[in-house]
């Protein structure tokens, strides 16, 4: 039944999985949970609650995404939602990124274990202060899900976007207004919008946001 519901859930996002995608996310599935009775990787452990509010809720990610993107996920944790969408965009490029060893240890098994060639796990305490150190300001998106927003994310997204890059963010309860003012420290970066996701998610009712990253010109 979960993946009927998967299958079904990805429809609605534009996704017409193949039989080698669902067997990609069943693996998933499976080791998440083997592995969650040891090391505690989340706190959703049922197969349908998995389906729901961690595939297609990362899946939706994917509508602020270009298709051959070079993508940022930050604070992945098991990860999500940038190894969803790796399965279902081979095509682009994805870096994930965790400071916890038990959460990378676990994503560079399933990365392996799910042949995926457009992967790289980092090990990595990212911050504003060494972002520039690892990367290069180059990513066409950052994605986020499992980090403090404003503290950690925004500033970090604003040294490694590149010109027109994103930053993809959901929320449960947003704060249009204390967005807009947070990111007036930020001049580069503008709220271009925040809207409910046409799935369930992580909660009843949930936003995916997207800030863009513009450099503006100097005289």
């Amino acid at each position: 039944m979960y993946l009927n519901q998967l299958v079904s859930g990805a429809q609605r996002l534009g996704f017409e999985l193949s039989g080698e995608q669902v067997e990609q996310f069943k693996i998933y599935l499976k080791e998440l949970q083997r592995w969650n009775k040891t090391y505690s990787l989340t706190t959703i452990s049922e197969p349908l609650e998995i389906v729901h509010k961690h595939f297609l809720d990362s899946l939706n990610y994917a509508a602020g995404l270009k298709e051959d993107g070079h993508i940022l996920d930050f604070g992945t944790g098991p990860g999500f939602p940038g190894l969803p969408l790796a399965i279902v965009r081979p095509e682009s490029r994805f870096v994930l990124v965790d400071g916890r060893r038990k959460k990378t240890l676990f994503l560079d098994f399933m990365r392996r274990r799910l042949g995926l060639k457009n992967v790289e796990i980092i090990h990595l305490h990212l911050s504003r202060g060494n972002a520039r150190e690892v990367f290069k300001p180059h990513f066409s998106a950052v994605v986020t899900r499992a980090v403090t927003l404003l503290r950690e994310v925004v500033p970090v997204a604003e040294a490694l976007l590149q010109d027109r890059g994103v930053l993809l963010f959901s929320d449960a309860h947003p704060d249009r207004r204390a967005l807009e003012s947070e990111l007036e420290k930020w001049p580069a970066l503008t709220l271009e919008k925040i809207e409910k996701t046409g799935l369930p998610g992580r909660a009843p009712d949930i936003y995916l946001g997207m800030i863009r990253k513009i450099q503006h010109e100097t005289s």
